[in-house]
């Protein structure tokens, strides 16, 4: 059985080691990446923060494909399924997590990234792609358009455990707590913007970046 890892990004895809370690793990220079977005105005001009790392490392940037919808939500789902199925890495972007979930935590992606991690491809999640990467998602008051908690399920990628991203910055412990109270979860992460947590077989396994992950447990 192949060997998993989950990169989750606390906010910034910028930072250097992790960005490369999941290169590395993709595939290195032969890598094929299916980096999935969500449509904003400009998305393009965003598109440096995730690819610079490995671009500079040596990946032909034509080996990073971009699954975004159009303007109007429109996505191309059999192209963009095929793309994840030829992927060597699987990097799930940042912005409105809310418009992530709704297009991948639908049963077509879910299944085919689900399928693609647990052959032993490697999936990154930055902020929004992190917060949807487990089984179960919970969503901060902070990053919900009613600014309300919810939690809903996720793809799947790791079980009966809870992520918060922008953790210190959004000053989320309580409601991480009460998330984990709520589910009868005995463990989540906080994890600070310039860090980011490695899970190796649903296990931690690694932290990189400049600042924190928190390792909290339920009271």
């Amino acid at each position: 059985m192949a060997d998993t890892y989950l990169y989750l990004f606390g906010g910034n895809p910028e930072q250097k080691e992790a960005s490369i370690d999941f290169f590395q793990k993709s595939g290195g220079k032969q890598a094929k990446i299916a980096l999935l977005q969500v449509y904003r105005a400009g998305w393009e001009d965003y598109l440096h923060r995730y690819i610079g790392h490995w671009v500079a490392n040596g990946l032909d940037e034509n080996n990073v494909s971009v699954i975004v919808p159009n303007k109007d939500g429109y996505i191309d789902e059999q192209s963009a399924l095929t793309v994840l199925e030829e992927a060597t890495g699987i990097y799930i972007g940042g912005g409105h997590t809310e418009t992530y979930h709704s297009l991948y935590t639908s049963p077509s992606f879910k299944s085919i990234i689900a399928k693609k991690f647990y052959e032993g491809v490697p999936v990154a999640g930055n902020s929004a792609g992190a917060l949807i990467a487990p089984e179960t998602v919970l969503l901060s008051p902070h990053d919900t358009d009613s600014g309300k908690a919810i939690i809903t399920e996720g793809i799947g990628l790791t079980k009966d455990i809870l992520i918060s991203v922008h953790y210190t910055y959004w000053n989320d412990a309580i409601h991480l707590q009460r998330g984990l109270n709520h589910l009868d979860f005995s463990m989540g992460y906080g994890i600070d913007d310039d860090a980011c947590l490695v899970l190796k077989n649903d296990q931690y396994h690694c932290k990189y970046g400049s600042s924190h992950v928190y390792e909290v447990k339920k009271i």
